[in-house]
């Protein structure tokens, strides 16, 4: 069967894709990212919904090699459960030249322009947000560090379980578990992830500004737009330029879908019949 709803982020997210989707599969706010998976497994097994979700790419990811189809996040009993962006997030669609061009007073060269000396001054802390993210990826999560011995069911206790046994057992595995955390989030190795990705985000990638969107925070960009340009093109500030370019895609659903193969291959996924995944 097809998703009947589909959980997503923000307001942004919520309004352009309800606009999108047209009322299929139905749109709701879910809240934040990482909550988005567990409420749609509740859905389908609570309350025999099929839901799904779509949430940001963020930092969490590194761009997929195919920008052109959606990308699967996670699957649930071998169907697709949830997707996430290409790009970083809505915002980084609504920025694009094609957009903005039909929405505001300015050419898609132009805009291109805009977005390129946007990125370039965030650079160094789009670099830093992704070391971050990037090493945040490697850090062991919190379920990691078991309140019982690795490989035991919850109808298994350990052979010796008196004080000394308990308390060598209980400071192993937290030494074990810090000694991860101390190694990924050391200087050395923050210094050598953030050297790397300032190789890779250079300052000729940011240039295009296609890699731009692709790269930089969407919800950046726009802060990093000085009062002149906003103001030449007719806005008081970001906000306002968000908005006008969210109207523009919800009153030219039809047109703004077609610039962007990744919204229609989400239309077709989301609305096709469940398939299992291989």
């Amino acid at each position: 069967m097809p998703i009947a709803l589909l959980l997503v982020e923000g307001n942004l997210d919520s309004e352009v894709l309800s606009a999108l989707f047209q009322g299929l599969p139905a749109v709701r706010r879910g809240g934040s990212k990482n909550s988005l998976k567990p409420q749609a497994r509740y859905e389908r097994e609570q309350n025999d919904v099929r839901a799904g979700y779509i949430r940001d790419r963020d930092f969490d990811f590194d761009p997929p090699g195919d920008l052109d189809a959606p990308t699967i996040d996670s699957c649930f009993q071998g169907t697709t459960l949830g997707w996430r962006w290409s790009r970083h997030e809505m915002e980084n669609y609504l920025l694009d030249p094609v957009i903005v061009a039909k929405a505001v007073s300015v050419s898609q060269e132009e805009w291109a322009t805009i977005l390129v000396e946007a990125a370039a001054r965030i650079r160094w802390y789009e670099i830093a947000r992704w070391t971050v993210g990037q090493l945040r990826r490697h850090l062991p999560p919190q379920y990691e560090l078991q309140t019982r011995p690795s490989g035991f069911n919850e109808l298994q206790i350990p052979e010796a379980t008196d004080e000394r046994a308990s308390r060598d057992w209980c400071m192993n595995s937290i030494h074990e578990f810090a000694n991860q955390v101390e190694l990924l989030a050391s200087p050395e190795t923050t210094r050598e992830k953030f050297q790397e990705r300032a190789e890779s985000l250079s300052e000729e990638l940011l240039s295009d500004a296609t890699q731009v969107l692709v790269w930089c925070s969407g919800k950046d960009l726009l802060a990093a737009l000085t009062e002149p340009t906003l103001g030449k093109l007719g806005f008081n500030n970001a906000g306002e330029l968000r908005g006008a370019l969210r109207d523009w895609i919800r009153d030219n659903i039809e047109e703004s879908k077609s610039f962007f193969q990744e919204w229609e291959g989400l239309i077709e996924q989301a609305r096709a019949p469940a398939r299992q995944q291989g």
